[in-house]
């Protein structure tokens, strides 16, 4: 068997939520592909005679460890006007259900052949999952970050480029 030993690809990304680099993040980051399929069976076959993708879903997400107000108030999807200025103070809770806080994720790190490879996501939305800000004794405050990442008008969820 042969390989490539240039092609393996070691590091973290920097994260960048709409151009802004969001700082030290904690055990990497992921970007994750989840298609759904329609299985046919049919009465002459012992078994599945098509499977058709249907749906198609891709998320990414991270841990941050540099956890300021700009970044609870994407992750809690609280309009811009919640940061109260000069930023010192977040109010929580908002009643316009019509409100969804799409952003653009950039994550770049290591490419193949020591290169750079750039993900690119114009349309994002935070996931409906539960967060948690966890302060401990003997332990860093995280807050993990996991979003949507929705397709453009295309029908595309955007790049990965290599350079």
């Amino acid at each position: 068997m042969s390989g490539t030993p240039e092609n393996i690809i070691i590091g973290a990304a920097v994260v960048f939520v709409n151009g802004a680099d969001l700082g030290y993040t904690k055990n990497g980051q992921t970007v994750r592909y989840k298609p759904e399929f329609v299985t046919v069976v049919a009465d002459q076959a012992n078994g599945t005679v098509r499977k058709g993708r249907s749906q198609e879903s891709m998320f990414v997400k991270w841990t941050l460890l540099e956890v300021s107000l700009e970044q609870l108030r994407i992750a809690m999807m609280q309009p811009a006007e919640n940061l109260v200025t000069p930023y010192t103070t977040l109010v929580l809770g908002y009643n316009d259900a019509c409100f969804t806080d799409e952003v653009e994720i950039e994550l770049v790190g290591s490419g193949p052949d020591c290169g750079v490879r750039t993900f690119n996501f114009p349309r994002c939305v935070i996931t409906d999952a539960e967060r948690m800000y966890e302060m401990k004794r003997d332990q860093e405050v995280m807050f993990e970050m996991e979003f949507e990442i929705l397709k453009d008008s295309s029908g595309h969820f955007g790049t990965i480029v290599d350079g």
